[in-house]
């Protein structure tokens, strides 16, 4: 890979990601939404869907953009890994903002109403889980601080990104050889 070759892969992974990085965002606040408008929890789901389908359109737009037309594996996993942890980073920075001045405690006092509610409660302890251990997993989830938050949620993109890298590479790479 040359150096150009290199300057055009990341131009690419940063333009995609943040485009990617929006999606999530939107994404993001419809799984919020949904807490109160049941019908965003469908849209949330679709989106979560469509990722790995626009991360693999992403990569094979970047594709047919080099002078080759096509893209070795390990140019395509660059390029898919590299959107998805642009993606993740913009998705982090927007979580931030809304764990640090919009949430209020709004998730973590919905989960608790969820599992304290009488019918769950009666699940959870067919489950073998006592109202002790719910209530100590409840102060540890309200212990978190919204940076703890959202770095768990980065890392667990970054993993889940990578895994689509694997396959959206692979795929890419090899539409491109069938093809030639």
């Amino acid at each position: 890979m040359t150096s150009e070759q290199k300057l055009q892969l990341r131009a690419f992974a940063r333009w995609d990601g943040a485009r990617l990085g929006m999606m999530w965002v939107a994404s993001f606040a419809l799984f919020v939404a949904s807490f109160s408008y049941p019908f965003c929890g469908i849209l949330w789901m679709a989106t979560m869907v469509a990722t790995p389908f626009l991360v693999a359109s992403l990569t094979r737009a970047y594709s047919e953009q080099t002078p080759e037309k096509h893209v070795s594996y390990s140019m395509a996993f660059s390029h898919s890994s590299r959107t998805v942890f642009y993606a993740s980073l913009i998705l982090a920075i927007a979580q931030w903002v809304y764990f640090q001045f919009m949430d209020n405690g709004f998730l973590i006092n919905t989960y608790a109403a969820i599992l304290t509610d009488k019918e769950n409660a009666q699940r959870l302890a067919t489950m073998g889980y006592t109202k002790e251990m719910i209530g100590q997993m409840l102060d540890a989830f309200r212990a978190l601080r919204p940076i703890d938050i959202v770095l768990q949620m980065m890392f667990l993109n970054m993993v889940a990104g990578l895994i689509i890298s694997i396959t959206t590479a692979l795929y890419v790479s090899f539409r491109h050889t069938k093809q030639r």
